[in-house]
């Protein structure tokens, strides 16, 4: 956040507090006025009516729902004169009331406190949260909080940086030739057509039309004679929805950080601005053929990342991220609709292990003629799943599509088509084929691996040369080329440090340098499926995975071996390996020679091969505890603080330990709730605490003088409400501990005995003459029971060649295969008041629909409502809290600390 801008915050945020200080120097007065007025009285009824009085004349309203000031006033002239009304009822009466007007003392209380809170995150930012080039200067004695601090981590730092350095900076020479050759092999027709184009001819028409320099009227027709397609007239320019769009994917993509995006996210809201931007960048993309880099050089910064890893970004101008951004889209979309047209054209084959011959088929269809059919068997499941959430997942569907950050660790986004859902899912898929392989075929082979360096090491040569192949025009290679071959300094270096042209590798985070390796990765996608004869590489981006039988592994894993010596990637071998799965009671055997060795990793859990299930890896979580505590002492301000906390273990950790899934079981459950357990003790053994409520409440004390007891709702609550935020980990572990599924691999076995009750149902129907080619329905009815008779002992199929190809046929085993890819259903914790009752603030915030936050009202909620009264869940003054400097504080991306 720029210095202007922090001042601007505090500014704002100071008002409002000056406004709370009054208010709340105000009420104070008056409170005391009316408890001197009450204290002034002999008796008990005396001093209820002048509390009553005191509430009436100051305008004060009670907070709680059962107290009412209208029936008290009743009550106390009834008292006057009946002396039925007994003392006690009085005393109660007194204690309501004044505990009303603590309850609104606390309130103030807590609201000057989140302001405190807000004013401190300000004045002091967490290193963590802003890079180092867009903060104020650092206090002496801020350096001294920070010192031991940023010195840490900075050797592994340059180490890295050496490293990037000498992939990006050298050319690396590639067969070019031999990469061609490759392509033909690979792409070559399986049937050579004389009048019909290809899917390969179809696919390089498709890249050629992508949009042209100039205004699309006035592109001259293709010298071959094809028709040119003719794009909607909006299709490859800039209008203000797409520019909105554009400015939303820059921000998501983290390419700018401080002044640059703050001023992006300013621009937002400016509509006329936006508008002349528009015809400017539409001039942009007639003249692409003379774009060059501007300013030149374009800085580098290095990120750290929180599994240890720094990342290279570029400090370009707020314009050409989002012309690019724009360029981008257009060829990601375009890239992505061409490849997906492949994937479904005949040269794209779909085997599976035990596949349905034509006289298995023919048997089938004789027997079973009358039977309905198998609906999404999981053969079906498996296309349409890799197609809609895997196959080119890097590339977006349309260009106003949302672009994913693939190297976002700490984001949990659980939109069906984020990467950390993806991920998410394709562990789940892993294992629930692996428990189908165990049943049908008695064992599964997995096999792992990624390329080393992948982004700083993909040769240029490589990506022009596929880009060649697939139809793509010179003019496009050109603008390609001067995008790779940025020229570049690192700012650490200083203004004098010297330029350096990249030559070699693709720009961190743009949706262009994702479009140019997906298509070199495409490559890698049809080899495994051509070499395979069918099966299917589960990749994210440059990460892969096969599984399967042996033969399906070591012709997948022989095809990736191929493609990383053609293009000149080296394999990752930190990151590769190959684990075999049996089923109980088998014979066990060695890793074959044609599959690399290593264990199979996912996040920070391990697969067990012994006991075929997922473990977490205890000695990498307490490295990341070391790390964590690193990370929250480099916090000067407690906002800060919950804002990494909230990133590193809610989102980080619970991300890497994998969601609950009934493939799983409660066993995984339990083993993330033992860590979590472990994690918070560990962390906090050395502060005197035990927990981060205890920490954060010793920390109010300390910095703010909160002498009483603080609510744990206080820092659980929402911001919106008053709360600090703080997420709890724990609770989606326990919301669906009791309804996961107790052992995954029943589903299949059901599945087995349901699939033994139809087939006897089959046969009875096939005795009956009610089943089969044998009943011709257009024969007479006499005719058709004689020819019923003649056949009726004639044998139905063996429930073996029944059930012998599952994976095409059972409707039962599909449907448990989708059932273990699903999160066991969460426990609904019951609200009360009613869900009808719930306060108005609670509605706001949808407490009665979101299970997180229905939990979390009941878990800590009780506290709340001792200390503000009611049912109510507003903790502050929600007129008086800073809830958009909050937003806009929380908008920046946490940046870890080398």
């Amino acid at each position: 956040m720029s210095a202007p801008a922090l001042s601007t915050l505090q500014h704002v945020t100071e008002k409002k507090l000056d406004r709370l200080a009054r208010h709340q120097q105000n009420f104070e007065a008056d409170k005391q006025s009316i408890l001197n007025d009450a204290a002034a009285c002999d008796d008990l009824r005396g001093k209820v009516k002048a509390l009553l009085d005191g509430f009436k004349k100051y305008g004060i309203k009670p907070r709680s729902p059962d107290v009412s000031l209208a029936n008290l006033e009743i009550f106390v002239r009834q008292a006057k004169h009946d002396p039925s009304v007994p003392s006690d009822l009085l005393r109660d009466w007194q204690i309501k009331l004044e505990h009303e007007l603590d309850i609104a003392t606390a309130k103030y209380d807590y609201t000057a406190l989140f302001g405190k809170l807000v004013i401190e995150w300000i004045k002091h930012p967490n290193p963590a949260t802003s890079d180092r080039d867009s903060q104020p200067q650092a206090s002496d004695s801020d350096s001294e909080m920070s010192e031991g601090f940023d010195t840490l981590g900075r050797k592994e730092m340059y180490e890295q940086r050496k490293e990037w350095e000498s992939y990006a900076f050298v050319e690396k020479k590639v067969d070019e030739a031999k990469i061609e050759s490759y392509l033909n092999d690979i792409f070559a027709p399986k049937v050579k057509r004389k009048v019909d184009k290809s899917p390969l001819d179809h696919l390089r028409d498709e890249l050629s039309d992508v949009m042209d320099f100039k205004s699309e009227l006035q592109t001259p027709e293709p010298k071959d004679g094809r028709q040119r397609r003719v794009p909607d007239v909006d299709e490859y320019r800039f209008t203000l929805g797409k520019l909105e769009s554009c400015i939303d994917g820059v921000l998501k993509s983290d390419l700018l950080a401080g002044k640059k995006r703050e001023a992006l996210v300013h621009l937002k809201g400016q509509k006329e601005v936006l508008k002349e931007l528009v015809v400017v960048l539409n001039m942009d993309l007639e003249g692409l053929d003379e774009w060059e880099w501007e300013p030149s050089p374009i800085p580098l910064y290095m990120r750290r990342q929180l599994n240890g890893k720094y990342r290279v970004f570029m400090d370009q101008e707020t314009h050409q991220a989002i012309l690019l951004h724009f360029v981008g889209k257009v060829w990601a979309t375009a890239l992505k609709k061409a490849f997906v047209k492949f994937f479904n054209s005949s040269e794209w084959e779909h085997a599976y292990h035990q596949s349905m011959g034509n006289k298995a088929r023919e048997r089938r269809q004789y027997y079973l003629s009358g039977a309905p059919d198998p609906s999404n068997p999981v053969r079906s499941l498996r296309k349409e799943e890799y197609l809609q959430k895997y196959f080119m997942l890097q590339l977006p569907e349309d260009d106003l599509a949302d672009i994913q950050d693939y190297n976002a660790e700490d984001q949990r986004d659980h939109s069906g088509k984020s990467f950390s859902a993806t991920k998410q899912n394709m562990l789940r898929l892993v294992t629930t084929e692996m428990l189908l392989n165990k049943k049908l075929y008695g064992e599964f082979f997995v096999v792992q691996s990624d390329f080393k360096w992948f982004g700083p090491a993909l040769s240029h040569a490589a990506i022009f040369t596929v880009l060649k192949y697939f139809g793509i025009p010179d003019k496009w290679l050109r603008f390609f080329k001067k995008f790779l071959e940025a020229p570049v300094v690192f700012a650490q270096d200083g203004p004098k440090a010297e330029a350096q042209k990249r030559k070699c590798g693709i720009p961190m985070s743009y949706v262009l340098s994702d479009a140019l390796s997906e298509a070199v990765l495409f490559c890698l996608d049809f080899a495994v499926n051509k070499r395979t004869n069918g099966f299917n590489i589960y990749r994210f981006h440059d990460d892969l995975w096969v599984w399967g039988q042996e033969k399906t592994c070591v012709q997948a894993w022989d095809a990736i071996r191929e493609f990383s010596h053609v293009m000149g990637i080296a394999l990752n071998e930190e990151k590769t390996g190959t684990a075999l799965i049996l089923s109980e009671g088998a014979i066990k055997r060695d890793i074959p020679a044609g599959l690399p060795d290593g264990k199979i990793k996912w996040g920070f859990l391990y697969l067990d091969t012994e006991a075929g299930r997922w473990i977490i890896d205890r000695t990498q979580v307490d490295e990341h505890i070391e790390e964590l505590k690193r990370q929250l002492g480099a916090c000067r301000s407690t906002m800060a603080w919950i804002q990494a906390w909230n990133s590193y273990v809610s989102r980080f950790f619970r991300a890497n330990f994998a969601d609950p899934a009934n493939c799983f079981g409660p066993k995984h459950n339990a083993m993330i709730i033992e860590t979590l357990e472990h994690i918070q003790k560990t962390l906090f053994s050395d502060m005197g605490t035990t927990n981060v409520t205890d920490h954060l409440r010793s920390t109010l004390k300390q910095r703010f003088g909160t002498n009483d007891f603080v609510p744990d709702g206080f820092f659980y609550f929402p911001v919106e409400l008053g709360g600090l935020g703080v997420r709890n980990p724990f609770i989606d572990v326990f919301a669906t501990s009791k309804k996961s599924f107790r052992d995954a691999e029943d589903s299949f076995e059901r599945a087995f005995e349901r699939e033994q009750d139809e087939y006897n149902r089959l046969e009875k129907m096939w005795h009956e003459g009610k089943l089969g080619h044998r009943k011709d329905l257009h024969l007479p009815k006499r005719k058709r029971e004689l020819e019923a008779n003649t056949e009726a002992n004639e044998p139905f199929m063996t429930f073996d060649e029944y059930v012998k190809y599952r994976e095409e046929t059972s409707w039962y085993v599909a449907n448990a295969y989708q059932k273990l890819l699903e999160s066991p259903e969460e426990e609904i914790i019951e609200v009360s008041p009613p869900p009808s009752d719930v306060s108005e603030e609670a509605a706001v915030l949808n407490l009665r629909s979101a299970p997180y936050w229905r939990w979390i009202y009941r878990l800590y909620g009780g506290g709340l409502k001792q200390r503000f009264g009611g049912h109510g869940l507003q903790i502050g003054e929600r007129d008086l809290l800073p809830l958009g400097l909050v937003d806009v504080l929380k908008s920046e991306k946490v940046r870890w600390q080398g």
